[in-house]
């Protein structure tokens, strides 16, 4: 309880820090640019939550298989050589992102150096040093970004603020994983070839799956609008979905701790201690969220001065969402802890199957509402059937605690 708690104070510092900015951002940027910026930040999600979030969990699901274990430089190489053959196989759409393609680029190599100093902290249990790492970039992503607005102001361009952010992580993640950092183990190709076989071959394949297309699971939305819808649909999307972010910083927190803690659960005893603890923030969470829905119908319109009036509609059904999401959210680490992989992918790819196909049926009729509702159902139903699956597990953990005693 303590460490989430910890963790969940300095991500709401750092996201209301950048909640300011963003806030500058939505007044300053012309509706195109903040449109490219808002395709520009669903691309790096899109990476970051398919390779280089997918990588980080396996390292801390499977580094204490033999067959995985690895130095952490090694390990990080391992992700480099991912982003580069992915930069190859993407040049084809260069153009489709209209000279942002390089700058998104460079932000995505950043987060994954900048995320995995923190997931070794995070693997280590120092809730503390990986809090600072967000805390740190957040900082020097502001105090830039301000000096970018001197000098810019009216004229600010995307790419101007993704550059500032890939350097802010940079910066941090050369303070951060000096101790662990090795050159020559980064650039061990046959060890990342090692890694890259073991993980094919083995359970953790579907890990990567889940995961890749969970990341396109919460971004596809952007790309339905992006396709089928005018652009000022796609900014407002994006401008609730800014909102929504901070929501999302509980679960976010539940998520760091609960990961390597429920790894190390071996009682029924200490499941249920943890799943206590879960109901008494939840508690604390839904009326807190409720609250935040109800104030944003005049909160937003003062932000964004009237710019986008569907991000109030929008940003409140993804509220709801976030509510189911935080709920649920015990129950998918402990169907990892099992190694449930496989069921976790299918269950995924169905999701995202419900999602794409209501998108495309309401966006045309809603708008960016639609795809917000699109959203909650899809995501309700795959959290609910992570929890049916998970009280499987649940009794498995109870028998075999019975069986020990």
């Amino acid at each position: 309880m303590k460490s989430i708690v910890q963790v969940f104070s300095f991500d709401v510092l750092s996201k209301v820090l950048l909640g300011g900015t963003g806030i500058l951002l939505i007044r300053l940027m012309s509706e195109v640019e903040y449109a490219n910026y808002t395709l520009a930040l669903s691309i790096v999600s899109l990476i970051t939550g398919s390779w280089i979030l997918s990588c980080n969990r396996v390292y801390i699901v499977g580094c204490q298989n033999s067959k995985i274990e690895t130095s952490p430089s090694s390990f990080l190489g391992f992700q480099l050589y991912g982003i580069s053959g992915l930069v190859v196989l993407s040049l084809p759409i260069k153009g489709f992102l209209e000279g942002i393609y390089w700058f998104i680029i460079a932000l995505i190599i950043a987060t994954c150096l900048s995320e995995f100093a923190k997931t070794v902290f995070q693997h280590q249990l120092q809730f503390f040093r990986f809090s600072m790492v967000e805390l740190a970039r957040t900082l020097i992503f502001i105090v830039s970004l301000l000096v970018l607005i001197s000098f810019f102001r009216y004229d600010l361009k995307a790419g101007h603020v993704l550059l500032v952010q890939a350097a802010a992580m940079l910066c941090v993640f050369s303070g951060a994983f000096r101790k662990y950092f090795d050159l020559k183990s980064l650039l061990k190709i046959d060890e990342s070839t090692r890694l890259a076989l073991e993980m094919v071959k083995g359970e953790y394949k579907y890990v990567f799956g889940y995961f890749f297309v969970l990341a396109f699971f919460s971004q596809v939305n952007v790309f339905v609008l992006k396709t089928i819808a005018e652009d000022v649909e796609l900014a407002t999307y994006g401008s609730a979905f800014r909102y929504y972010s901070l929501l999302s910083l509980a679960l976010g927190a539940v998520h760091t701790v609960l990961l390597p803690v429920v790894q190390r659960v071996q009682s029924i005893g200490d499941l249920e201690n943890i799943l206590y603890q879960h109901r008494r923030m939840l508690l604390l969470f839904i009326p807190v969220v409720l609250l935040g829905a109800w104030a944003s119908q005049w909160i937003i319109p003062w932000i964004d001065r009237g710019k986008y009036p569907d991000a109030v509609m929008v940003f409140q059904i993804l509220a709801i969402s976030a509510i189911v999401s935080f709920a649920f959210s015990p129950h998918s680490n402990l169907v990892m802890r099992f190694e449930d992989f496989r069921f976790l992918f299918i269950l995924i790819n169905l999701g995202l199957l419900v999602n794409v196909g209501l998108c495309i049926w309401l966006v045309p009729r809603l708008g960016a509402t639609g795809s917000a509702v699109a959203t909650l159902i899809a995501f309700g139903s795959v959290n609910g059937s992570i929890f049916l699956r998970a009280r499987k597990y649940r009794k498995s953990l109870a028998s075999l605690t019975q069986g020990d005693s």
